[in-house]
């Protein structure tokens, strides 16, 4: 076969992977998605490319699955020169500032940008099943300026705040807002739980280092001024009085 056409060949296979790649369907972020996250994310009704698609992200814990709303995302073709796959991802209202999500595959490190999102309260029972028998419901939202995970750890901090807060076991409703702190310091994940506003104050403490699941031990008791019998029976059902009116609780993700 002449030089030329040796040129030819290899030109038409470098344009056909080339077009594979630029067509790749959005279901390949799907499968990247569930690999990444052991099984627990992944993408359902999804749409088209993985460079720039959408679909419904879908948090599974063993056969359940809870909605985490409709995405979209578009690939920025000028993070690709710099060797890694840039998001820009939109999420409920149009006209919302976009959010970004940074792939630095050679690092093997996922980071969250200018992040602002929410999702139902039902995904606190998917982390920690301890808490499915609460029925948990309400509100959360998960906002960040830099949070990344990578082999080295997690860097950066988040702010998760749980409004609108009830659960099945009562009838009173809401019962308050919450706010969760997460802070990464590499090998290190803290957690802080306190209490913004409602009948029942929540607090507590947790970490999470590698080769280990979050451990987190916390309290709840009525607020001041709130009749501690309207609360009883939730309080019992949270965890054993440690002292008089304030209960203990732990909790251990998956």
């Amino acid at each position: 076969m002449s030089q030329r056409r040796w040129i030819a060949s290899f030109a038409f296979v470098g344009i056909f992977c080339v077009s594979l790649l630029v067509m790749a369907p959005a279901s390949m972020l799907s499968a990247q998605l569930q690999g990444f996250s052991g099984g627990k994310l992944s993408l359902a009704n999804t749409q088209g490319t993985i460079w720039n698609g959408s679909g419904i992200l879908l948090l599974q814990n063993d056969a359940q699955f809870v909605s985490m709303s409709n995405y979209a995302w578009k690939v920025s073709p000028a993070a690709v020169l710099r060797g890694v796959l840039e998001f820009e991802v939109h999420h409920g209202e149009e006209g919302a500032a976009p959010m970004r999500v940074r792939l630095s595959p050679m690092r093997l490190q996922v980071e969250l940008l200018q992040w602002n999102t929410s999702m139902p309260a039902q995904v606190l029972g998917m982390l920690a099943p301890q808490l499915r028998p609460y029925q948990l419901n309400g509100e959360i939202k998960l906002t960040t300026d830099s949070l990344s995970f990578s082999p080295g750890g997690t860097q950066g901090k988040a702010t998760v705040d749980w409004t609108q807060a009830g659960s099945g076991l009562t009838d009173i409703y809401p019962l308050g807002d919450y706010r969760i702190l997460l802070t990464g310091e590499g090998q290190k994940l803290t957690v802080e739980l306190s209490t913004l506003a409602g009948k029942l104050r929540l607090a507590g403490h947790g970490q999470m280092e590698p080769g280990k699941a979050l451990s987190f031990n916390g309290t709840a008791q009525a607020a001041p001024g709130e009749k501690l019998d309207v609360l009883s029976e939730l309080l019992h059902h949270v965890g054993p009085e440690t002292t008089p009116g304030v209960h203990s609780f732990g909790l251990i993700s998956q």
